[in-house]
């Protein structure tokens, strides 16, 4: 048997936070009237945040069982088509990177003549927040065959115990920091031993290297991502004195390091542009009109907007989250160590002053910085990467190399 936990794609985590914000809600003023909410509310009352947090947890792991009962998979033993692989993907219509690469890669191998699909629980299912055309199947019209492969991410990665055995699978780790959110630490073998196991697939070299010390044994791929050319590239107009990021990132370290920078009146004569709720083109079209970009990240798989910000030849000063390290190069940009939100500050504070003394100063950082993407992290690249890795798949290969 194999073990795992994940989330319902039927619930949102904003939908489960609100019905238990409710329930302790309605806990507290059968307990204390009013009052008890207020103190709620602001955080005083240390019982009730306790119980939302175990609360929280517990409806968490329930509709990750859901979620599980839920996953089933129809299997056939005759061969009536040419092998599939089908990668499973949230119901996740929100701006994901992940999500746009899993489409991605469906299309690469559908253009290379190899059959794979988008599968969605929700029939009908399709990510509306960048423009696609990518095959999608609803799990409840999937019938496995023999010679197919499914590729479960490493936030589903529960789900693999619920799989047909004899199912080859893949799992497609884009993140290794996540990696143990759905299973525990006991469950290497998922990473290593079990016969299904095909290949784990990952992005970036310092999820290869985490992925490899963790999982003796473990067969991993590292596939080189792009970065869009179409969307993401240095645009020719004069740049407005703008600086952007991304409030949902690090949302702490950010606050900080703007509160500090306005005080200074850092950004007195700058504009300052928060890039939320926006299209994937309108966030390529609002990094090509800025100078610079603040990467405010933990821990990153690879960190696509700080590469993207690249691309379109922003001066990007922040934090790589380790799967950036191996972009974030001096010449063209300033990695700030996690947490260092003085030293943050200073830097960017330092690219103002070099901008107003030497102007043109941030486009030139940009431009090599866009150079170095698009050379080191085109579609050709990618398209290869993919291409090879599942060929090599299909045809049986369990081989642990890059």
């Amino acid at each position: 048997m194999r073990l795992k936990p994940t989330i319902n794609p039927d619930v949102s985590q904003r939908d489960v936070k609100k019905s238990v914000m409710s329930n302790v809600r309605d806990i507290s003023v059968r307990a204390g009237g009013a009052n008890a909410v207020k103190r709620f509310r602001r955080g005083a009352s240390r019982s009730a945040r306790v119980f939302f947090r175990q609360a929280y947890a517990s409806l968490s792991q329930f509709t990750r069982y859901l979620h599980r009962k839920q996953f089933a998979l129809a299997t056939s033993r005759l061969v009536t088509r040419d092998p599939t692989v089908f990668f499973c993907c949230p119901d996740f219509d929100q701006p994901a990177g992940g999500v746009r690469v899993i489409y991605r890669h469906v299309d690469i191998l559908n253009s290379a003549g190899i059959r794979a699909f988008v599968m969605h629980r929700k029939q009908g299912f399709r990510c509306s927040w960048f423009e696609n055309v990518t095959p999608i199947v609803a799990q409840a019209r999937v019938q496995i065959e023999p010679r197919d492969v499914i590729v479960i991410p490493e936030t589903e990665a529960d789900l693999l115990s619920v799989l047909p055995v004899g199912l080859r699978y893949v799992i497609f780790n884009q993140n290794s920091h996540l990696t143990w959110t759905q299973i525990d630490s006991e469950s290497g073998a998922l990473y290593t031993s079990d016969p299904d196991l095909a290949a784990v697939i990952t992005v970036s070299t310092h999820n290869e290297e985490m992925l490899r010390y963790a999982f003796n044994g473990c067969p991993v791929r590292r596939i080189r991502l792009s970065v869009d050319p179409v969307l993401f590239y240095p645009s020719e107009d004069e740049r407005p004195r703008r600086l952007t990021y991304m409030p949902r990132r690090g949302r702490s370290e950010a606050a900080q390091v703007i509160a500090m920078l306005r005080g200074r009146g850092v950004f007195d004569r700058w504009d300052l542009q928060a890039l939320d709720g926006l299209p994937h083109s309108g966030v390529a079209q609002q990094l090509r009109t800025s100078r610079i970009f603040l990467a405010f990240t933990g821990q990153e798989g690879f960190g696509l907007p700080a590469a993207e910000a690249m691309a379109c030849g922003n001066y990007v000063i922040g934090n790589h989250g380790f799967g950036g390290r191996e972009f974030f190069n001096e010449d063209f940009s300033v990695p700030i160590e996690s947490g260092d939100v003085v030293g943050f500050a200073r830097a960017v504070e330092e690219a103002i002053r070099m901008e107003t003394q030497d102007h043109g100063w941030c486009e030139r950082k940009g431009r090599q910085a866009a150079s170095f993407i698009s050379s080191t992290y085109g579609l050709d690249q990618e398209r290869e990467d993919v291409i090879r890795t599942y060929v090599e798949i299909l045809n049986g290969s369990r081989q642990a190399s890059c």
